[in-house]
């Protein structure tokens, strides 16, 4: 095998290689200069790329170039490579060999294969909320829900975004489960990309509100076919929907 040519990850899967953009990373944003631990200068990098990418700025497929994120964000190389290695392994970012770094694609196979392992993780963190008899899980995922409709009732896109995030976050943590929350960062990541693109191509703050208080009335009913309906239309539906907005995809 030629090692010239890179093999083409979308989000969620692997797949035959194309060439990615070379569009950079907008460089009029700096980061404060304030003292920081190397956790926190590598953490605050991580979450300006992630600001981009949910505001539009950085689009899938787009490339990530070190010298510039060093020089955009004013951290050393060390610290920004430690960030986007961190990326990559929790898969916002592809490393391709002999290009470097840049953001997961995002294609209509993709967008459905994380849809149905999206059902299947809450799917089951659904049923050990509902499991528990003391009733402290789905507390906890009402406490999600309430910050969930507080975020929403705004218009800022980044609040929009990490508000949806987050209520998702909720399910898993309510459910108490470890491995789904070992899972979450990759799962994270995911999401991450596939919202940003939902926010940026079909901006409808109402409709996502609506559906997703239709699929807390479906938990709280506590029937199994309600709860796998709503999760159908949350996620499959919505994802299928994308999925005729993807690049590459059918007109």
């Amino acid at each position: 095998m030629d090692s010239s040519k890179s093999t083409k990850n979308t989000v969620g899967r692997p797949t035959a290689g194309t060439s990615a953009s070379q569009a950079p990373l907008d460089s009029s944003s700096s980061a404060a200069r304030t003292p920081a631990s190397n956790t926190e200068r590598r953490q605050r990098v991580v979450d300006a790329i992630k600001r981009r990418i949910i505001l539009g700025e950085i689009r899938p497929g787009q490339r990530i170039i070190e010298a510039e994120i060093t020089s955009s964000l004013d951290v050393s190389r060390p610290t920004a490579r430690e960030a986007l290695n961190q990326m990559a392994r929790d898969g916002f970012l592809i490393q391709e060999a002999y290009r470097g770094l840049r953001v997961a694609d995002i294609e209509a196979d993709s967008l459905l294969e994380i849809a149905r392992v999206r059902v299947a993780l809450d799917t089951e963190a659904i049923s050990e909320i509902l499991a528990d008899q003391s009733g402290q899980r789905m507390a906890v995922l009402e406490a999600a829900w309430r910050k969930f409709e507080k975020a929403t009732a705004g218009s800022d896109p980044l609040a929009l975004h990490e508000a949806h995030v987050e209520f998702h976050r909720g399910i898993w943590e309510a459910a108490d489960n470890y491995l789904l929350m070992r899972i979450w960062p990759v799962m994270e990541a995911q999401m991450t990309i596939v919202l940003a693109y939902d926010q940026f191509t079909r901006t409808n703050p109402a409709r996502a509100h609506a559906i997703h208080a239709a699929l807390v009335r479906a938990i709280r009913t506590g029937d199994p076919a309600q709860i796998r309906t709503a999760l159908d239309v949350h996620t499959m539906d919505s994802a299928q929907e994308l999925a005729l907005l993807a690049p590459g995809s059918a007109e």
